[in-house]
């Protein structure tokens, strides 16, 4: 007997206890494997965008804003529970912040249904559906449709920029106390102003107070009723000079002894008010104004609600030679009436005939905005509102006042830089079919016919071919 067949017994049993061993041992090891790869992946998340444009991936801009901000940043996205409409914003929320979260690990993502906590939407003055709040060091930006990069890397920029200018309300010209809860007071626009994260305070010498802030106060002359004095007029205009901004409500420029702040904007305000006729039918003063009729910019784009203006005045803004001011007007009223020389608000029920000579059919802009950019990337804003008793809380109390209101201060008050991002092209976003009907209908009953027919086909003709083997 050789050497060969004396071991061969023993290489078969070994053989055999080997396959035996491989058979046993190969699930345990795929699942040993399948838990290692599970850990791996709960413990480290990696990414890769493999689009043409990379439009899954940040931009450099925004990765530049995002590690400028560190510590924890908490955002909380009020959306329902529903299969349909609250699902549709929680998972586009949650694909846009992926990307942010990819690169700053220290951001939070909380949803809470508005159905059960309305006492907290109610209080955050949450409007719509999908509204989200960043909050960031004490800061609190409010944040609704699109869910784009630029819009939210804007958001992260206000909040890199630190505590806000304050409001430096003025306060001894007969303007509404924001302390004062009555009627002529503007306690409700003080509260909405707290609740925004906004810092604000009076005082009478128009002065900064010391140790507010660095940067100028964004100075509110909330509807004087006595001049101002030439030491408040002459604190107004440097105020102007130094590229401050302004929330500016009046009805009469001499009035208020501010006729050369008017000049120096290169604003003319109507002696005449604003009247509406069709208001008789509704047993309404002529001169309480409604309107729903602004445009799509600064503070009232997208903007919706019914607000009303009391007493209002016409504001105009004729082209000047190089002028470094963009004009905005806002809100137009009287769409139907005019704005009378003639008419008295102590007589609202006399509705005094038009006048061509004095008169100026309606609408008339009764709110405006003006808006000046620098190179360091900041606007200097102005806003003009023609009713002085337009931040009241009579009048706050009125359809969307108190909205309008607290959106014109934050969009003057938010003159921050902003961020451009290029919006990267859609390739083969258009498929080109035949225009033959005849062409469309092989092309639809290809794909929804044939190509499963072909599939069984080959799946039979596969099964037949080893059958026969």
């Amino acid at each position: 007997m050789t050497d060969s067949s004396r071991f061969k017994p023993l290489r078969s049993r070994l053989s055999l206890a080997a396959h035996w061993w491989q058979h046993r041992l190969a699930i345990p090891a795929l699942l040993l494997v399948a838990l290692a790869l599970g850990f791996l992946s709960w413990r480290f998340n990696v990414m890769s965008d493999h689009t043409n444009n990379h439009r899954n991936t940040l931009s450099a801009a925004s990765i530049q804003v995002l590690h400028a901000l560190p510590g924890r940043i908490e955002i909380t996205a009020f959306c329902s529970n529903s299969p349909y409409k609250g699902r549709y914003f929680r998972k586009s929320i949650e694909a846009l912040l992926q990307r942010y979260q990819h690169q700053h690990t220290d951001i939070h993502l909380q949803f809470i249904d508005p159905a059960n906590a309305p006492t907290l939407a109610r209080e955050q003055q949450i409007k719509k559906e999908g509204e989200m709040i960043i909050r960031y060091r004490g800061q609190q930006v409010h944040m609704y449709l699109p869910y784009t990069e630029e819009a939210f890397t804007n958001l992260l920029l206000q909040l890199q920029h630190g505590e806000r200018a304050p409001l430096l309300f003025a306060g001894s010209n007969g303007e509404p106390s924001l302390d004062n809860t009555t009627d002529t007071g503007a306690s409700q626009l003080a509260t909405a102003i707290r609740s925004a994260g906004l810092h604000a305070y009076t005082a009478a010498s128009l002065e900064p107070a010391p140790g507010t802030n660095e940067k100028l106060p964004t100075l509110v002359l909330g509807g004087a009723s006595t001049p101002y004095s030439d030491t408040q007029v002459h604190a107004i205009q440097a105020h102007i000079s130094k590229g401050g901004s302004l929330i500016w409500l009046v009805d009469s420029a001499e009035k208020q002894g501010l006729q050369s702040l008017a000049q120096t904007l290169g604003l003319e305000i109507s002696q005449g008010i604003a009247i509406d006729p069709a208001n008789r039918q509704y047993d309404i003063a002529l001169h309480a104004l409604g309107t729903q009729r602004y445009s799509g910019q600064g503070p009232t784009e997208d903007f919706v609600l019914r607000t009303f203006f009391n007493t209002a005045h016409a504001i105009v803004r004729y082209r000047q030679p190089n002028d470094t001011w963009q004009t905005m007007p806002l809100v137009a009223a009287a769409e139907q009436g005019w704005v009378s020389a003639s008419y008295r608000s102590n007589q609202p029920d006399k509705l005094p005939a038009f006048n061509p000579q004095t008169d100026t059919q309606g609408p008339a802009t009764v709110a405006l905005a003006l808006e000046k950019k620098f190179e360091t990337g900041e606007w200097q804003r102005v806003l003009v509102i023609s009713s002085t008793s337009f931040f009241t809380n009579v009048q706050l109390q009125k359809g969307g006042n108190l909205a309008l209101s607290l959106r014109s201060l934050q969009w003057v008050v938010n003159n921050q830089p902003t961020v451009t991002l290029p919006v990267a092209p859609l390739r083969d976003s258009v498929i080109l079919l035949p225009s033959q009907p005849a062409w469309l209908m092989l092309l639809f009953n290809g794909f929804q016919f044939g190509l499963p027919a072909l599939l069984l086909i080959a799946g039979w003709w596969t099964w037949r071919r080893k059958y026969r083997h």
